[in-house]
């Protein structure tokens, strides 16, 4: 433990995550654009407009406990979305650092640091994603869980299915904590979130089994389309290093015999905090590889995901330092204590710079190509008196940039198959080759062919722009005359 660093251990991270959130915020203030792509414009839309139309809330895909906690926020625009994403960083790295001490305390500083700057969090910061919220409420199940606040851990972590689909297989992992540790009756907390959000839904949208039944991923998943395709068992294992930085994906691996060890020799029972944290962070990573692989559930492969198992690798790359600094190999060393304090400097100044490395380049975010396409048809839009019309659309980001209410009906309708029944005369479609023959399963051809609907406008980008299973992006908008 580097000597001067103990003294004033806690004055310098307060310093670091000043540093690191006034940074971000500079970084928001000066994007356009945010990470995440359509999947931001989503959730912000979605968290926005609850206030307006409450049954927002209990939207599956914008996530409602997300969708609760970050509203207040968002009022303020795609900044206080940050803002949000900054505090779930912070106290992500905070609580991180909380666990630490708990299993390696020499080192708890390093997983503080390893979450506050891991490249994955920080990169995905400046959006209005899922996953930092999910990263922050796993991480408080986990502290609460290993300070043996067990009713309590167990009743956040029945609403983690509610910010994050991916929190039934969390909430799996801490089940069996808790049967383990033979604590019974905090299993029962466990159904409260779940039991909580399914009679809102049977209430409010006449579902009794409303957690399944509108649930996107599962209904996604029943059509039999997939939209994304799928990847090689090794793709999230191959973006480890700019996920959480090849340092800490060594540490991590060097944890898991060093934990196998600590159970051979002392018991399953020693180790059942840090088996906790291996079990969250091994079973989230692998669903993900299998889901990729598999082509389920709408998997699209993306890293971002790993945002939420980010606290989880720097608790174990702390507990893997600790073993290994005091390892009887290394205790023989007579510099050890330079040798260490090396190698805390080394591995902070990494922690820092791979991020740089990797996302330096992106910033200030920038809109994508297509979006630039969509500021094209918006200018052409404000400019020929729709405003009393109806439209069908299903790009998030034009209905900000538009100014247009998504869920006021009688301003936008969404654009899927379904939606047709409901259009009138005077309609105005807009169709995108991103979602228009995707989500929407309605190929230009077919609109092109229908005598209802009449083309009236038209972007067609000067060079190749790649979409979805790389097919040229344009956009075309009809309007219908019958």
């Amino acid at each position: 433990m580097i000597t001067w660093l103990s003294k004033y251990e806690k004055a310098i991270l307060a310093l670091a995550s000043l540093l690191v959130a006034s940074f971000i915020c500079y970084l928001a203030i000066i994007s356009p654009g945010v990470e995440g792509g359509m999947d931001s414009y989503n959730h912000y839309l979605i968290a926005k407009n609850t206030w307006s139309h409450p049954y927002l809330f209990l939207d599956q895909w914008g996530k409602p406990l997300y969708s609760l906690l970050i509203s207040p926020f968002v009022q303020f625009g795609m900044l206080g979305a940050t803002l949000f994403n900054i505090l779930c960083l912070v106290l992500s790295a905070f609580l991180a650092y909380r666990i630490a001490l708990k299993i390696a305390p020499s080192f708890a500083f390093i997983a503080f640091l390893l979450t506050l700057f891991s490249p994955v969090f920080l990169d995905n910061t400046v959006s209005s994603l899922t996953e930092p919220l999910s990263a922050l409420l796993v991480t408080l199940s986990i502290f609460l869980l290993v300070n043996k606040q067990y009713p309590l851990a167990a009743l956040l972590a029945g609403f983690l299915p509610f910010a994050r689909s991916e929190g039934f297989i969390i909430l799996g992992v801490i089940l069996i904590y808790l049967l383990l540790k033979k604590e019974f009756r905090s299993i029962f907390f466990i159904l409260i979130g779940s039991i909580f959000f399914n009679t809102l839904g049977w209430i409010i949208e006449g579902e009794p089994f409303w957690i399944i039944t509108k649930n996107p991923y599962i209904s996604f998943a029943l059509s039999g389309i997939n939209i994304c395709g799928s990847g090689g068992l090794s793709h999230f294992l191959y973006a480890g290093h700019y996920t959480f930085g090849q340092v800490t994906c060594v540490l991590v691996v060097l944890a898991t015999p060093f934990l196998a060890w600590d159970v051979v020799k002392k018991g399953i029972g020693y180790s059942l905090d840090m088996l906790l944290v291996l079990a969250i962070f091994s079973g989230y990573f692998l669903a993900h590889v299998l889901l990729w692989w598999l082509g389920m559930m709408g998997s699209c492969g993306y890293v971002r995901v790993m945002v939420v198992i980010a606290p989880m690798a720097s608790i174990l790359a702390s507990f893997a330092i600790q073993k290994l600094v005091y390892s009887p190999l290394l205790k023989q060393l007579k510099n050890l204590k330079l040798y260490t304090n090396i190698m805390v400097i080394l591995i902070v100044i990494n922690a820092v710079y791979v991020p740089y490395r990797y996302y330096g380049y992106k910033y200030p975010l920038a809109i994508s190509a297509e979006q630039e396409q969509y500021v094209k048809v918006a200018d052409w839009y404000k400019m020929q008196g729709f405003e009393k019309r109806t439209k069908i659309i299903l790009y998030p980001y034009f209905s900000i940039i538009a100014n247009l209410d998504p869920y006021d009906k009688k301003q936008l309708l969404e654009f899927w198959e379904s939606s047709f029944q409901f259009t009138k005369k005077g309609d105005i479609l807009f169709w995108d080759s991103h979602f228009g023959p995707n989500e929407c399963n309605t190929p230009l051809a077919k609109l092109e062919a229908d005598p209802q609907w009449k083309k009236i406008h038209s972007v067609l980008p000067s060079s190749k722009i790649s979409t979805v299973n790389d097919v040229p992006f344009e956009i075309h908008v009809f309007e219908k005359i019958e």
